[in-house]
């Protein structure tokens, strides 16, 4: 519902945001780029939603690696999640996705967060 990256907005709301976690969409090229990190504080942790609920589509586990090392670069990685960008009824018409469409996607979160912060390779 929203159009633009994080750009205009992260200084004020991130620094200002009293949440621990902030849950941020990056499933598109209209969150823009990962820069605007770097006004996140360092008391945070910066949940990147990577992993699109618009589409049963799974999305390549390399290519959402290298992504979550782009956002280190801007925030520390061990600080950095990754999930859904939204959950799986996003609207009141919800998204159309199957159920095991939705356990693929999951699936894909963890086993991509599990090789990026704790070395597995399977």
């Amino acid at each position: 519902m929203v159009e633009g990256g994080y750009d205009d907005i992260a200084q004020r709301i991130f620094g200002e945001t009293k949440a621990q976690q902030l849950l941020l969409e990056y499933d598109d090229e209209r969150a823009g780029s990962f820069e605007p990190l770097k006004h996140v504080p360092e008391d945070k942790t910066v949940v990147l939603g990577l992993a699109t609920t618009k589409s049963g589509h799974l999305e390549d586990p390399a290519d959402l690696i290298e992504r979550i090392h782009a956002a280190s670069r801007f925030f520390p990685l061990d600080q950095l999640a990754l999930s859904p960008q939204c959950g799986f009824a996003s609207s009141i018409v919800g998204n159309c996705l199957t159920p095991q469409e939705q356990q693929a996607k999951l699936r894909l979160v963890v086993e991509t967060a599990d090789r990026v912060w704790n070395g597995a390779t399977s």
